[in-house]
């Protein structure tokens, strides 16, 4: 558990880069469980006629750039979250990842530890996350290179993704390492100071992703400091104020990397985005709500997929409206 010092960090200063909190024995069945969902992933792809062969002979990392690069779809195999422009989609993309192995990541108790120094004992998953995997971004083009769980991560508050029915929801980013991330690789960035005020910064449309909202650098600007860099090793853990504003370079190197965006929240506040489900992983209030088997994790997603896919939703699942009057604002040119 965090020292009262470090929380005390993290309070004044809008973020805290834990490092080595997980070891190999944590991340290794996660990448296994990927390993096998990848190479799922493929064979329907190939099946389906999205993808011209497996490339069952290269390795993980490998394997993965050149099947995303050259059928993105793939990535909603990977995803831990249902994707947002379903309408739009094949039902057969209105998928997410619920495996048993990433789910002992989200609830390992050195995660959660952290979490209840933080936010305290009723804590709870808030569907607002993300998969990171990022080849070279050289391999990339298109939409697909400013698209953040694969490209470009553009400048940005977690807050912006969330409806405002969370306004006061003390929601907590915990962003985890899976490969190294170096600065080379494209680790985070932080404005720091930005989380003071407690207010949302104008995000400019994304002008290839119109859903990949941006701070334009003329906002950043105004702060007239420098960003700072965070780079970490695998296993590490960052935490990040849904209020500070935060990026990531690009990953210039030749290697994959790979990161776990969660958010977690006090159980009884709204969770910013209500036609998701949220789950309860600790609770001395109520423990009968806690969801400690992965199956029950797997199935409340998937009956929200199925809500979704059978039009039974209704109002948007995410902020992005908010966003899109600001196409003609001058410091979005």
């Amino acid at each position: 558990m965090l020292s009262n010092e470090q929380v005390g960090v993290f309070r004044t200063q809008g973020f805290l880069l834990i490092n080595d909190v997980l070891d190999e024995g944590d991340l290794v069945p996660v990448r296994r469980e990927y390993e096998e969902v990848l190479d799922v992933a493929a064979s329907e792809l190939v099946a389906r006629g999205h993808l011209s062969r497996t490339y069952s002979e290269l390795a993980f990392a490998d394997r993965y750039t050149a099947i995303v690069t050259e059928c993105p779809e793939v990535f909603y195999y990977l995803g831990i979250s249902l994707p947002l422009d379903y309408e739009a989609l094949d039902e057969h993309w209105v998928r997410l990842h619920t495996g048993p192995a990433f789910f002992r990541l989200i609830t390992n108790p050195k995660v959660l530890d952290i979490v209840e120094a933080v936010i305290g004992s009723e804590v709870a998953i808030n569907p607002i996350q993300q998969t990171r995997m990022k080849p070279p971004q050289r391999v990339l083009s298109g939409p697909m290179a400013s698209y953040s769980n694969v490209g470009s991560t553009t400048w940005h508050q977690d807050f912006g993704a969330a409806l405002d029915e969370a306004l006061d929801t003390d929601l907590l980013t915990v962003w985890i390492a899976i490969t190294d991330a170096t600065e080379e690789m494209g680790c985070l960035q932080v404005m720091p100071d930005s989380h003071v005020q407690q207010v949302l910064t104008l995000h400019c449309p994304g002008k290839l992703n119109p859903a990949e909202n941006y701070i334009p650098q003329q906002l950043l600007d105004r702060h007239g400091t420098d960003a700072l860099t965070l780079p970490c090793r695998a296993g590490s853990i960052i935490l990040l104020s849904k209020w500070i504003e935060h990026g990531a370079l690009d990953n210039n190197s030749n290697h994959l990397r790979w990161s776990f965006d969660l958010r977690y929240q006090p159980s009884d506040q709204p969770s910013g985005r209500p036609a998701f489900p949220k789950f309860a992983v600790r609770s001395a209030r109520a423990p009968e709500t806690v969801v400690s088997d992965p199956e029950d994790y797997a199935a409340g997603w998937e009956a929200t997929r199925q809500s979704i896919v059978a039009g039974a939703v209704s109002g948007p699942l995410y902020e992005q409206a908010r966003w899109m009057d600001n196409r003609d604002n001058p410091v979005c040119a």
